[in-house]
C-alpha cells in the first residue's frame, strides 16, 4: 500500500532533492494575497494569471479526485563565476543550464511509473502533474507542504538548499499522510530588508508582493514589449533574468552546489550571453538551435535581441565597450 514514506523514498530513489506533502484544501490567505497581487495589476501583461485564477486557488479544480499533493524539489545552485565580460550579458542562474521544465519533467515522469506500480493492482489512481506550469499557487503549497517559507522576495526558502530550488507537483487521489509544515518548515526574514533594498527597480513593493512590471526578470523575459528607460538602465548586464534578490539572501549562505550535471552551466547556455551574437541571430531556425534545449526559448528572438540592445547600451554608458 503506498504511503508517505514510500513516496519519500521513492523520490529521492528518482533524483528529487525535496518531497513533502500537503492536503488540496484551499488556502485562505494566499488566495487573498493572490486577490490583492492581481487586483493591484501587479501581474503586468501575464493575462493568463487572470483566466486560472479559480484553477490556481483550488487544485480540485485541476484534479477532481485529489486527496493529496506531492510537492518536489530540485536544488540548481552554481556560483557565479565573476565579473561581467565586456559586450556580454548575464544570465540569471536557473537558465544556464538545461531547461529545468525537461529535467525535472524526467525524474517526474519515472516518479509517476513508481507510484502506481506501488499501489495495489485492485486500486486505480490518479496522477496528474507538473513542473511550474501549472495553474496552482505552488510555492504555497510547497510552504504547507514544509518544503520550506516564502520570503519577503517571493522566493520558497528552505534551510538546505536555500531559495536555488525548482518545484514541481504531483495531484493524486491516493491519500497520504501530510507533512505537519509547523514541525518541518523553520526559518523567517524577521527584520531583514536586504532584498527589498536590492532590489534595483523597487518591484519588492511589501512582504511577499512583487510587482512584476518591475522585476528584472519579468521585465526580460514576459515583458511583450519594449522596456522603459528608466527601467531599462536599472537591467545593467542582465540579458535573461535576475538573481539579485537571491544574491543577497542571508539565508543563501547555505547554499550547495546542485548535484545535477543537466544543471552545469557547460550543459547549456552558459553563465554570460555575447550580446553581439545574438543580435546577428536572423531566423526563428537560427534562434531555436542557439537556445535549443534550455529556458531561454521563453521570451523569442525579437524580445532576447532587445534585452541584448539595452545590456550593450548600458555598458556603453559605463564605458565598458
Amino acid at each position: 500500500m503506498l504511503n508517505s514514506e514510500i513516496v519519500k523514498r521513492l523520490a529521492t530513489s528518482v533524483g528529487f532533492d525535496l518531497c513533502g506533502i500537503t492536503t488540496p484544501d484551499i488556502i485562505t490567505g494566499a488566495a487573498d494575497r493572490f486577490d490583492r497581487w492581481l487586483e493591484n495589476g501587479y501581474h503586468g501583461d501575464m493575462a493568463w494569471l487572470v483566466r486560472t485564477r479559480d484553477k490556481r486557488l483550488d487544485p480540485r479544480r485541476l484534479l477532481a479526485t485529489t486527496r493529496s499533493i506531492i510537492m518536489l524539489g530540485l536544488n540548481y545552485y552554481q556560483p557565479d563565476g565573476g565579473e561581467i565580460p565586456a559586450g556580454c550579458g548575464r544570465v540569471s542562474k536557473y537558465a544556464r543550464g538545461k531547461d529545468y521544465h525537461k529535467v525535472a519533467g524526467v525524474k517526474i515522469k519515472n516518479l509517476v511509473y513508481k507510484l502506481s506500480e506501488a499501489t495495489s493492482p485492485s486500486d486505480r489512481h490518479d496522477f496528474y502533474w507538473y513542473v511550474d506550469y501549472g495553474a496552482l499557487l505552488e510555492r504555497e503549497y510547497a510552504e504547507r507542504a514544509g518544503l520550506g517559507y516564502i520570503g519577503k522576495n517571493g522566493m520558497l526558502i528552505n534551510r538546505r538548499f536555500g531559495s536555488w530550488i525548482f518545484l514541481a507537483e504531483i495531484l493524486t487521489s491516493v491519500e497520504l499522510e501530510p507533512d505537519d509544515p509547523a514541525v518541518v518548515n523553520h526559518g523567517e526574514c524577521g527584520t531583514c530588508r536586504r532584498c527589498i533594498e536590492a532590489c534595483p527597480t523597487g518591484a519588492i513593493v511589501a512582504d511577499r508582493q512583487i510587482d512584476s512590471r518591475k522585476c528584472i526578470s519579468y521585465l526580460t523575459i514576459e515583458r511583450p514589449a519594449d522596456i522603459p528607460e528608466g527601467l531599462a538602465r536599472p537591467m545593467d548586464s542582465l540579458v535573461f533574468g535576475c538573481d539579485i534578490c537571491q544574491d543577497v539572501c542571508p539565508h543563501n549562505g547555505r547554499a550547495q552546489v546542485t548535484g545535477h550535471r543537466e544543471f552545469e552551466y557547460r550543459k547549456g547556455v552558459g553563465e554570460f550571453l555575447s550580446c553581439e551574437e545574438v543580435l546577428k541571430i536572423e531566423t526563428r531556425e537560427e534562434f531555436l538551435k542557439f537556445t535549443a534545449g534550455t529556458a531561454l526559448t521563453r521570451p523569442g528572438l525579437e524580445n532576447l535581441q532587445r534585452n541584448a540592445r539595452i545590456v550593450l547600451e548600458n555598458q556603453r554608458g559605463q564605458g565598458r565597450s
